[in-house]
C-alpha cells in the first residue's frame, strides 16, 4: 500500500492567521492569490532565469502569499518521509536521534516554515514528543515572522512544546554553529550558487549525532544537482549517506544518464483552501513529489542497510513485473516472470517506487530475474498516512 501525505486544516489555518497580520488582504485570496501561486511555479520550472525577481514590491507581497498560502502548506508533509524512514527503522539512524527530552534544530532558509511545520505534525505523534528549541535562518524578515507565528499556533494546538529564535540573514554566510540534533533544508540549494559549501556548512553544525536532511524540487535538473552534492560530500569524506540511497559510495547511478533522476511521489490530501488553489491553477495532479537527502557526519552512521531502493515505477507486461533497484552495487533491472511468482516473492508485485525491498538472493545486472524461491519483504515503513 502507498503511504498517503496528508495536510491537515491546522497548518493552513495557521498560515492564513498569520498571513493576515502582515499583509494586505487582496493578495489573500482571489485573482491576485492565484497568479502569484502560477507565477512562482513557473520560476521554479519553466522559468527559472526569474526564480529571484517576482519584480517590484507589489509582486513581492504577492509572491508571500502565494508563499504562504500555498507552497508553504503543500510542503509541510515533505519532510515526513525522511523522518518516518529513520524513526521507523527503514534505513539505520544514528544511535538516539531524537531521542532525547530536547530536540535542537536549524531550519535553514525557513522561508515560511515548511520544514518546521511539518517536524512539528510529525512529532506530534511521537510517544516522547521532546521540545523543540529552533533557529530558523532566512534573508527574507517577512516570511520569518509568518513561519514563527504559525510555528507557535500550531505547536500550542498541538500540546507541543516549542522556542523559535529567527535570524534574518544569508544562508550563505556563516551559519550557527550549533550543535543541532537536526537540520533542515527545504527548497533552498537549488537557488544557491555553492550549495556543497552551504551543505558542509549544515553538516559541521549538527551534533555528533545529529542528522541533517535536505527537500528539493523533484524536477530533473534541480534532483540532479542535489546528487552532484552527494557525490561532492561523500567524495570528500565530510558525510554519510543514510538516505534515499542504501548505497554510500560515489558517484550516484543516476547521473551515468543525462536523462536518470532519482525523486519519490506519493499521494497528497492538501486541505480545502490549498486544494482549491490546486485546482485552479492546475499546479497539482495528486502527488506529492520529492528529492531528498538524509545525511550524518561519518563518524555516527551505522552500518548501511542491506535493502535495495525502488527507483523506478514498476512496469507490468504481458508475463512479467519489471523495476529497477539501487543498492551497492548501484542500479540493477529485476524481473519477475509470472510462472515464478510465489508466495516468497510476493513484496515484489506490491512494491513501489520509493519503497525498501530486502531481497536474498539478491539480483545482479547478469542476473535480474527473480526465482520462485527468492524472498522479499518490504522494509519496516511508518504509517501509512502522514497527518499534518
Amino acid at each position: 500500500m502507498t503511504a498517503t501525505f496528508e495536510v491537515a486544516a491546522i497548518v493552513e489555518d495557521a498560515l492564513l492567521a498569520a498571513a493576515r497580520r502582515r499583509l494586505p488582504a487582496e493578495v489573500l485570496g482571489g485573482a491576485a492569490l492565484t497568479a502569484a501561486v502560477v507565477d512562482r511555479s513557473r520560476r521554479y520550472t519553466s522559468e527559472r532565469e526569474r526564480l529571484a525577481a517576482p519584480g517590484g514590491e507589489r509582486a513581492s507581497i504577492a509572491d508571500l502569499a502565494a508563499r504562504a498560502l500555498f507552497f508553504t502548506v503543500a510542503d509541510a508533509a515533505k519532510l515526513h518521509l525522511p523522518l518516518a524512514e529513520l524513526a521507523s527503522g527503514a534505513l539505520p539512524a544514528p544511535p538516539g536521534f531524537l531521542a532525547g527530552p530536547e530536540v535542537r534544530v536549524l531550519d535553514v532558509g525557513a522561508g515560511c516554515g515548511a520544514m518546521t511545520l511539518g517536524l512539528c505534525t510529525f512529532l506530534a505523534r511521537s510517544a516522547a514528543r521532546p521540545r523543540l528549541v529552533v533557529t530558523l535562518v532566512d534573508r527574507d524578515g517577512d516570511a520569518l515572522a509568518i513561519a514563527a507565528d504559525a510555528i507557535g499556533a500550531v505547536a500550542r494546538a498541538l500540546g507541543l512544546e516549542v522556542a523559535v529564535t529567527v535570524r534574518a540573514g544569508d544562508v550563505n554566510a556563516a551559519l550557527p554553529a550549533g550543535p543541532y540534533d537536526l537540520v533542515v533544508a527545504g527548497s533552498v540549494l537549488n537557488e544557491l550558487a555553492a550549495p556543497t559549501t552551504v551543505t558542509e556548512a549544515m553538516i559541521a553544525a549538527l551534533a555528533p549525532a545529529g542528522v541533517a536532511i535536505i527537500v528539493e524540487p523533484a524536477l530533473r535538473t534541480t534532483t540532479r544537482a542535489l546528487h552532484a552534492v552527494r557525490d561532492a560530500l561523500v567524495t570528500a569524506g565530510c558525510a554519510a549517506v543514510l538516505a534515499p540511497c542504501s548505497r554510500r559510495a560515489a558517484p550516484c547511478p543516476a547521473l551515468a544518464d543525462d536523462r536518470d533522476w532519482c525523486h519519490d511521489h506519493r499521494p497528497l490530501t492538501l486541505p480545502p483552501r490549498a486544494r482549491q488553489l490546486a485546482h485552479v491553477t492546475g499546479l497539482r495532479d495528486g502527488d506529492l513529489k520529492l528529492a531528498y537527502l538524509t545525511l550524518c557526519r561519518p563518524a555516527a552512521a551505522p552500518p548501511p542497510s542491506q535493502a535495495w531502493r525502488v527507483v523506478s515505477d514498476p512496469h507490468a507486461s504481458k508475463g512479467k513485473l519489471e523495476l529497477t533497484l539501487c543498492g551497492a552495487p548501484g542500479w540493477v533491472p529485476a524481473r519477475l516472470l509470472k510462472r515464478n511468482r510465489s508466495a516468497a516473492n510476493r513484496a515484489v508485485e506490491r512494491a513501489r517506487r520509493g519503497d525498501l525491498l530486502v531481497i536474498e538472493p539478491t539480483p545482479t545486472v547478469d542476473s535480474p530475474d527473480l526465482e520462485a524461491s527468492t524472498t522479499a519483504v518490504i522494509a519496516a515503513t511508518s504509517p501509512h498516512t502522514f497527518p499534518g
